[in-house]
């Protein structure tokens, strides 16, 4: 004899369903369209609004159409260590022309983060390690637009 299913069995499944597609559309909507940070880029704007995801932190700033996307970075003299779980709505956030550093002004403190750099300032790692760590990154390879 064949059982038949009720829909109040399903409905645990289908509410997972709709909140991951839900969860997925959220992100693509608060991420919106974003330009890669290249090495001559220069700014220095205020914080609107901070966004995550993948490690990589999606700034979007005053005077700014779209959002930023900076990789993944960090710097263990800070804690919170991560730029995204550090950086606040307001701060002043500047970036040189042809500087890896992005800066961050807070209540008349400063603080640096070198984009795409993970191990920076981290203590336990060998100096053959970090330098290779920081060689590799993005900001100084594919996009390093400075002469």
């Amino acid at each position: 004899m064949k059982k038949k299913y009720a829909l109040k069995e399903y409905l645990p499944v289908i509410l997972l369903f709709l909140f991951l597609i839900g969860f997925i559309i959220y992100t693509i909507i608060k991420k919106g369209k974003y330009e890669e940070i290249y090495l001559s880029e220069e700014f220095d704007e205020r914080v609107i609004d901070v966004f995550e995801e993948k490690g990589n932190t999606y700034l979007f700033l005053t005077n700014r159409n779209d959002r930023i996307k900076i990789e993944n970075s960090r710097n263990y003299d800070y804690e919170p260590a991560f730029l995204y779980d550090f950086i606040k709505e307001n701060d002043r956030v500047l970036k040189n022309k042809c500087s890896d550093t992005l800066y961050i002004e807070r209540s008349s403190k400063n603080y640096h983060f070198l984009i795409g750099s993970t191990v920076y300032n981290r203590e336990g790692k060998s100096k053959e390690f970090i330098q290779n760590s920081l060689s590799e990154r993005a900001i100084m390879n594919e996009r390093n637009d400075c002469n």
